[in-house]
């Protein structure tokens, strides 16, 4: 199974927010195990610094790179 990690801003409606993020740095190297609830990467939405999550346990598999720009929302890795 695959779960893919994304890079999101939540609005007060739930939904997410068309907002641009930084991906500031990865927190787990490419192709490492990780565990879920474990933080995976430390991203920029404005003034606001927050951490994308693992949600399942497996291989880190990183989609975008560290200072890469990206609309909330979208995914910036996988994990198998």
């Amino acid at each position: 199974m695959t779960e893919l990690l994304y890079c999101a801003e939540h609005t007060a409606a739930g939904g997410f927010g068309t907002a641009r993020a930084v991906l500031v740095r990865w927190l787990a190297p490419e192709g490492s195990p990780v565990h879920s609830g474990q933080p995976l990467a430390e991203v920029r939405t404005g003034q606001h610094h927050t951490h994308v999550n693992a949600l399942a346990t497996g291989t880190l598999r990183q989609q975008v790179r560290a200072g890469e720009s990206v609309i909330s929302g979208f995914p910036v890795g996988l994990i198998e």
